[in-house]
């Protein structure tokens, strides 16, 4: 990356795709805009792009239990965007869509944190009045219950009984396995790899349970928590019988998206485990419980304290069972 020079036009895309190929410009003084800021904040190795900074910016995401790709998320926005850092102008973000400036905004803020200087980020979003949404998160979650547009129930039920259809087998197994136990993709991905690499330590044959809380560093982080799964024998077989590899996430995206030309949305796994448990009488707290989500009610750290082995063995497992066989069924 060029260093920013302040008398250069310099243009910035944001390439993922799945951000409309927004296009952002910087113009220099013969036009618009240009910072007139020369109270830099940032070292110079982050103008001059030094990768032994961005490399310490990504360890320091880690340590604080960001995910890979959130981190990947932050380094490639942090380097689009620092420059809001040193200018103190954050006009740009104004004018982003509100899922590109949440992106934006997150990335700016992890950088700021990790140089010193965060109350200088918090004085830039006082001065431009950002906001992390447009705060119609009540409407919106009413909009996408209520006009779900084809992402009711039954409609991603649908979309993961056609993926494996055609799916070679291990393949399949992969959305099988993340469906019936509600974890974020990628932590489906280190469950599945743990069980086929550390089984003593993370498979509980006894409970039936999966022990993500017996690994911190993959299962907590900052905001997203995994600390229990339930399995059976079939469900454990299941996740042995997946692509003998660590990572296998984009070969599945390639294999729908690409090869069959569909959308790949294997998020929809987490929601069909989640509102299947839930239209079978489970409760939501538990249903929290196992997608990693505690409650900060009074009434869940206080006072809930259900009997949770016969809640798991006389509700929650027959569910189970028969979610798969439902989806194993063409």
């Amino acid at each position: 990356m060029d260093s920013f020079n302040k008398h250069d036009i310099k243009c910035y895309k944001l390439s993922n795709t799945s951000h409309k190929n927004e296009r952002i410009e910087l113009l220099d003084n013969n036009n618009t805009r240009k910072s007139e800021s020369h109270n830099q904040i940032l070292p110079y190795s982050v103008r001059s792009a030094s990768e032994d900074f961005w490399n310490d910016f990504r360890s320091y995401l880690g340590n604080e239990k960001h995910s890979q790709f959130s981190i990947r998320d932050k380094i490639s926005y942090a380097r689009r965007f620092y420059h809001i850092l040193e200018s103190n102008d954050a006009s740009l973000i104004t004018k982003l869509s509100l899922d590109v400036k949440s992106h934006v905004m997150k990335a700016l803020a992890a950088l700021s944190k990790f140089l010193g200087k965060y109350d200088d980020w918090l004085g830039i979003i006082k001065s431009y009045q950002l906001k992390w949404s447009n705060g119609n998160k009540s409407f919106n979650t009413f909009k996408s219950i209520f006009e779900s547009q084809g992402n009711d129930i039954n409609s991603m039920i649908k979309w993961i009984k056609d993926v494996t259809s055609f799916l070679p087998h291990d393949y399949k197994n992969i959305l099988l396995f993340n469906t019936l136990t509600g974890l974020r993709p990628d932590e489906a991905q280190k469950s599945v790899w743990l069980i086929k690499s550390n089984w003593r330590e993370y498979v509980d044959s006894e409970r039936g349970m999966l022990k993500h809380y017996q690994f911190p560093s993959l299962f907590f982080r900052q905001t997203k928590n995994a600390y229990v799964s339930l399995v059976n024998d079939q469900i454990l077989e299941i996740a042995r019988n997946t692509p003998k590899k660590e990572f296998y996430y984009n070969a599945l995206r390639k294999k729908i998206s690409i090869r069959n030309r569909l959308e790949m949305n294997m998020y929809y796994c987490r929601k069909v485990f989640a509102t299947y448990l839930r239209n079978k009488g489970i409760e939501p707290e538990i249903i929290d419980l196992l997608q990693g989500r505690i409650s900060s009610s009074v009434f869940v750290n206080h006072y809930y304290r259900p009997d949770i082995n016969e809640i798991i063995t006389k509700r929650i497992r027959p569910v189970l069972d028969e979610l798969l066989k439902m989806l194993s069924n063409g």
